[in-house]
């Protein structure tokens, strides 16, 4: 009896063993599991590349979205043609207290990253214990994607790493979005976890590349001016103008001043774009930057400006000529005259003592400046006729 006994307790206790064993086992492969990447998430990163590929065929303002895996420590780093280093701001610790630190992530171009195409990247295994912040993958950890024909607004990365500051980077699983964006001269996709306004592109980047569009279009405006002939007897006249509350947006201003051609050390006009301090654009035209004074009385001038004058959102009133109804504010058009072969001036009006000068265009490109007297006494006016089209230009139109 007592030997039976003996055998039930070793028994009882080799399968406790057992099972305590398969447990850490099983324990062990779970955590294991989590932590170390899976193909599961290689898949999905390569679920969201083919999405890329077929938004891209789409019509603009297409949105698709789709689940995307991510392991524990890992990130998928997009790169533009132009984009080659990502830099942000990340988290780091040290003695047990956490702070933000910078860090960069480079363009891998000897990983199927080629230098003047866009790329995507997935990095299973984030290694940033590298001086200055610099973040790198093992080569065997990293899986790169060239896109042939396709363009990212910039870089851009999804993490599921403490690195990265946003609150959901630990969530395995997280919606994405891909969308193609063609607008201002850009035909692009763009890839995010969240939207603005329905968009993967904040409004800041619509509205900065919205004015980057706009100087161009500026420049051939005021270039289109030099191949329009005199109306007549060779004086000057008037090109029409730019409305430019319609493309430049609230924010930004446009900085009018000289430049000296390198080739012909002739002087020349340089538009720059500026939001604030920042400059973010400048173009130049062949032309002087000279300003023609409108004056009631007939005896207008042109001046050639020593400092350069900015036009923002808020149009200095000496600078502002309306089309149509003069009480239309909301739609001001800054003009422009053909002084001779060379000269291509902003215009002016000044304000008198005696009275006001009303502004005003009537056809789009004659330009009437009325001066009336508060007292009734005086109706003066000074009108000038728009500039005619070459015949080159005319068989164009036809």
């Amino acid at each position: 009896m007592k030997k039976k006994k003996n055998a039930r307790v070793t028994i009882d206790v080799t399968l406790g063993i057992v099972f305590s064993i398969t447990l850490f086992i099983a324990v062990v492969w779970i955590v294991a599991g989590l932590v170390r990447p899976t193909e599961e998430s290689k898949n999905s990163f390569y679920n969201l590349v083919n999405l890329i590929k077929e938004v891209d065929g789409n019509n603009p303002g297409t949105i698709k979205s789709m689940p995307l895996r991510m392991d524990k420590n890992t990130a998928i780093v997009g790169f533009s043609s132009n984009c080659n280093q990502l830099e942000f701001k990340g988290m780091a610790k040290s003695r047990g207290e956490f702070f933000t630190k910078d860090y960069s992530f480079k363009k891998p171009l000897d990983l199927n990253c080629e230098k003047d195409n866009a790329c995507i990247c997935l990095c299973r295994k984030i290694d940033s214990e590298y001086e200055g912040g610099e973040i790198k993958c093992e080569e065997k950890q990293l899986f790169c994607e060239t896109f042939d024909g396709i363009e990212f607004p910039g870089c851009f990365f999804i993490s599921r790493s403490p690195l990265f500051l946003e609150e959901s980077y630990d969530l395995q699983l997280r919606t994405v979005y891909v969308e193609k964006y063609s607008e201002y001269g850009e035909d692009l996709v763009a890839v995010c976890e969240n939207l603005e306004k329905g968009s993967c592109l904040s409004q800041e980047y619509r509205e900065e590349k919205k004015a980057i569009y706009s100087l161009n279009n500026f420049k051939n405006f005021i270039e289109l001016c030099k191949d329009r002939e005199f109306a007549e007897d060779e004086e000057p006249c008037s090109c029409g103008a730019f409305n430019f509350k319609s493309f430049i947006p609230e924010g930004y201003y446009i900085e009018f001043s000289e430049f000296t051609n390198s080739e012909s050390d002739e002087e020349s006009l340089k538009l720059t774009l500026m939001k604030g301090k920042e400059e973010k654009g400048s173009i130049e035209i062949d032309t002087p930057f000279c300003v023609y004074n409108l004056k009631s009385d007939g005896k207008n001038s042109i001046s050639y400006p020593e400092e350069s004058i900015n036009l923002e959102h808020n149009i200095k009133y000496d600078y502002v000529f309306y089309y149509g109804n003069y009480f239309e504010e909301e739609n001001p058009q800054i003009a422009f005259i053909k002084y001779n072969e060379k000269s291509i001036c902003l215009a002016h009006h000044e304000l008198s003592d005696k009275g006001y000068i009303k502004p005003y265009s009537e056809p789009f490109d004659t330009i009437l400046v009325k001066y009336d007297d508060p007292l009734g006494f005086v109706d003066q006016s000074t009108k000038l006729m728009g500039c005619r089209y070459s015949a080159t230009d005319i068989e164009e139109l036809w």
